[in-house]
Formats: structure tokens, sequence, C-alpha cells
């Protein structure tokens, strides 16, 4: 049978497509062309638009590209891309939330568990003025109140044989009492402002947290206690020497002062019992939170479409939670304010033990949270703006420079192939070696170093890449 072919009605016929056979044995009928000036002008007169001509193009036209259309992607294609983005959020948000975990683990692991931090951390309160008036006022109130003055008076009265002793002795006793008071203070003062007061509280600190140790791996202290989850540490060593001074200067009544226990609240342990049930996961969770953190991190850049924009939100993620967990300082430090007043501690005494204590903790956080920061403008540098694609193609021209030499050199080639294969496990070891070294030690100081590295390592492996290789 003859093949046939659907062919437009003519004018004045019906609207109708016709059915009409053609033999397969009669010459075609010419196409016609349009006229070369209707062509685009990088398709030649003689050929049909879209085909690309048989020998090389004229001078002075280009070649018309030629594409594949770009598959469209099915509905099950895109519910495997979004739940590929679900996957890598919720990896995000987790490994986020462990990094602002690790940094307050470590924290908390340092000043309640390592003695010569905590030591460390409160040694410049022994020159905070608002400390050094407390203790001086406390030390001298013990002072006064184990002094027989009211005794002392009355032995004098009857050693004179003055009539009316006890009437003479409630006279005198007040005035007496408020010269004593006066000199105490005063020479308690000096020994708090003293180099020996700075000492003594290094090394009451030092036994007190020690004491504090103890109670939180479940053995006995003998110099701390816990009064309703507030650590006290012992003034007695400071009456001992206040008490030293006021003999060497002749009040020879201090030497009766016998020796003794002065509880001072130095900081509160919201929870105790709680830190020392789990005070074996708090010593764990600052060596591998962050390890586990980085490991999450680097699942959600592997589960989402994008790695690069997976990178960026778990960036974001992390420094979103960074925020928030310094912004939660100050509600903190609000209640252990209203809690100090509620027990009767001074409230600037208070505030400040709680903000050279938490200072650290602090500095931590504002490091990590710059480091983040900064990860995400080099993400958003790597990425396809046309800002970042200028400054990479400068940075590139000059990294050729350097790299074109050393392709005459064999090793500098075997190198170049090795990074060039296998350059995406390399980034990723990189990364997570520097993300750790920061985590380990988070200080703005090492923050500069790891930059300063990681920039010399980016460097090092994107010459690496660029290293001419004539044998492929």
């Amino acid at each position: 049978m003859a093949p046939r072919v659907l062919t437009q009605p003519d004018p004045g016929e019906p609207e109708e497509p016709r059915v009409v056979p053609v033999d397969p044995a009669a010459p075609h009928p010419a196409v016609p062309h349009p006229a070369p000036a209707d062509l685009p002008h990088s398709a030649p007169a003689d050929l049909p638009l879209g085909l690309p001509p048989a020998g090389p193009p004229p001078p002075g036209t280009v070649p018309r590209e030629t594409r594949p259309p770009e598959p469209r992607r099915g509905r099950g294609g895109q519910a495997v891309r979004g739940l590929r983005w679900a996957l890598a959020f919720v990896l995000a948000l987790l490994s986020a939330s462990l990094v602002t975990g690790s940094v307050l683990a470590r924290f908390a692991r340092a000043q309640l568990l390592d003695t010569d931090a905590y030591v460390q951390t409160v040694a410049p309160l022994a020159e905070d003025p608002q400390v050094q008036a407390a203790v001086t006022e406390r030390v001298t109130h013990e002072v006064m109140s184990r002094l027989p003055i009211e005794k002392l008076a009355g032995d004098l009265a009857n050693a004179v044989g003055l009539p009316r002793a006890q009437s003479i002795i409630d006279l005198v006793t007040p005035a007496i009492t408020n010269w004593l008071t006066g000199q105490v203070h005063r020479i308690v003062d000096e020994v708090v402002h003293s180099p020996q007061f700075a000492t003594v509280w290094i090394q009451m600190n030092r036994a007190g947290h020690q004491g504090l140790a103890n109670i939180l791996t479940g053995q006995d202290g003998r110099f701390v206690h816990t009064q309703d989850a507030t650590v006290v540490i012992d003034l007695g060593p400071v009456l001992a020497l206040a008490r030293q001074n006021l003999v060497d200067r002749g009040f020879t009544l201090a030497a009766h002062i016998p020796d003794m226990s002065i509880p001072y609240p130095v900081a509160q342990v919201e929870q105790l019992p709680t830190i020392q049930k789990y005070v074996r996961l708090l010593q764990l969770g600052g060596t591998w939170l962050p390890i586990l953190a980085l490991v999450l991190l680097g699942f959600a850049v592997w589960a989402a479409p994008n790695h690069r924009r997976g990178l960026l939100m778990s960036l974001l993620l992390t420094a979103l939670l960074l925020g928030v967990a310094l912004a939660a300082n100050q509600v903190a430090r609000d209640r252990a304010a209203q809690q100090a007043v509620a027990r009767g501690f001074n409230r600037t005494v208070t505030l400040d033990v709680y903000d050279t204590v938490i200072r650290s903790l602090l500095y931590a956080l504002g490091t990590v949270l710059l480091v983040v920061l900064l990860g995400v403008v080099w993400t958003v540098l790597a990425g396809p703006s046309s800002g970042a694609r200028r400054l990479r193609a400068l940075v590139n021209r000059g990294l050729d420079h350097i790299a074109a030499p050393l392709g005459d050199e064999p090793a500098a080639r075997s190198v170049g192939r090795f990074v060039r294969r296998f350059f995406a496990p390399i980034a990723v070891l990189v990364g997570l070696l520097l993300a750790w070294w920061l985590l380990a030690r988070p200080s703005p100081a090492t923050a500069l170093w790891v930059f300063a590295v990681g920039a010399l390592l980016t460097m090092l492996l994107t010459v690496a890449r660029r290293v001419p290789d004539p044998s492929g």
C-alpha cells in the first residue's frame, strides 16, 4: 500500500486535514528555502535552520551550539530531592546543637573537674574590689564576734575595784566595741589588699575545687560542701592571717580568737545532684561531642543534593544556635542575681563572680561563632555568583603563574595527578582536622591559626591541581 501523508486544506475547503497517497517512485517536490537575508547570521544560506554545516563555517560566523534538552524531573525525583533536603536539615540541626553542646560541655568539664583551669579562672577575683570588700566585712564580723570584749571589760572593772562595775561595763562596752571594730576592719582590709591575700585566695580555691571534684565524683570533700547547690570555700586561713597581723600590731586580745571555719560562697551550681549523676557523661561528652558534631556535619553536607548549599545551611544553623546561647547568658545572669538575693548573698559580688567564671564560656562561644561566620563567607565565595567567580578567576590567574613552571618536574606532576584524583577526600579531611583543632582549643588565637593554615593548605592544593601534565 502506498504511504500517505496529512496535508493542510486548500483555501476555501473545510478546515480538516486531507490524506493524500504518495508514490515512492515519484520525484519529491522541491522544498523552498528562505532567502539568505531571512536566515540568521550564524547559519549558511544553503542549509536548513538547526543543522550544522558539513564543512568549516565561513569566516566571521559563529557555529550554533546544539544542546540536548534537559530531562524533566518527575514527581518521584522531586520527592527524593525533597527527602534528601529534609534529611540534610535534620542532620545539620543535630550537628549545630552538638557544636554548641560541645563548647558548653568542655567549659563545664574545665570549671567543675579541672582544678588548674578553675583556679586560673577565679584568681583575678582576689583583686576585685567588691570581693575584697565582702571578704573584709565577713572576716571583721567573725573576729569581733569571737573577741571576749564584755569579759575583758568586766575583768578590768573588777580588778580596779570600781563601784557599780556592771553599769560601767554596760556604758563602756559599745564604745570599746566600735573602736575595736574600726581597728580590726582597717587591719583586715590591709591584709585583704596585700599580696599575701592573693596567695591565700589561690590556695583556698585550689583546696575548694578539689573538694568540689570529690563531691562530683562521689567522694567526701573536707574544705567544700554544698548548701542548696551553692559551693562555698573556707575563709579560715584569711582569719588566721588577720589574727596574726593583729597580734603583731599589739592587739594581744586577738590571740584568744580560735581557728575556725568561715564559709564563703564563690559559685552556685544548679542541679548538683544531676551533675553528680552524669559527671561521667560530662567527661566523655567534652571529648567526643566535637567529633560527633563534625561527623554529623559531614553527613548533612553529603545528604544535601547541593553540597555547597548543604554546608552553607549547616553553618547558618550553627551560627543561629551559638547566637541563642550567647543571648541566653543575660537571662542566666539575671536569674543568678535573683537567687543570690533570695539566699541573702551580696548581689554585686555574686555578679562579679558569675561574670568572672562565665567569661571563658562566652569567649569560647564568641570565637566559634566568629569562625562559623567566616566559614559562611568562605562558602559564599565558593558559589556561582558573578562576584565570587571574578574573585576566583583573579586568584587562579596568580596561582597559574606559580603552577606553570612546576609542570617540568616529574614529582610535581605526580603530586598534581594525585591531588586531582583525590581532591574531595583530601579537602574533607583537612576541613575536619581544622575544625577539630578549633573545637579542642577555642580561642581567637587558635581561630587565626586555623584560618591561616587553612588558607595555606587551600593554596597548595589548588596549585597542585593546576600543575600542567602533558600526559593527562
